[in-house]
């Protein structure tokens, strides 16, 4: 099922799944500015520590470095592509892109993150602010 049939259904029959698509760009731009100071690799979830702001990835995601080369990454045990996540240390989040399934982030040394989500029966993460107000994904 596409993006807009989940919405759709969602708006007929309530929130009947655990899993939501990304809120607009517009409620995600606190992310701007902040730098990732700590990279968190879990058996069931990747984390990104900012200044002021947490992701929790607990699905794919792609890492695209600055030359354009993508490699994609699970929390599945058939890890897909070597974790170069390191790179981004220091580097802060000059762009915030969203469509219902997916959030770009882009970086100033040029590399960008595509964080996945679905309309499966589980949560695919969370984005905390300063604050500790939690978005689901």
């Amino acid at each position: 099922m596409g993006w807009e049939a989940a919405i759709a259904r969602k708006r007929l029959f309530g929130d009947t799944k655990a899993m939501h698509p990304f809120p607009d760009a517009s409620k995600l731009q606190f992310l701007l500015g902040n730098e990732l100071e700590q990279i968190g690799l879990g058996m069931w979830q990747i984390q990104l520590h900012f200044d002021f702001a947490h992701v929790s990835i607990g699905d794919d995601l792609e890492h695209a470095d600055k030359t354009g080369v993508v490699r994609r990454h699970n929390t599945d045990n058939d890890r897909l592509a070597p974790i170069l996540l390191h790179h981004l240390l220091g580097q802060k989040i000059t762009k915030v892109e969203v469509e219902p399934f997916r959030l770009t982030l882009g970086f100033t040394g040029g590399d960008s993150l595509r964080i996945f989500s679905n309309e499966g029966p589980y949560e695919c993460g969370q984005i905390y602010d300063k604050d500790g107000a939690i978005t689901v994904f």
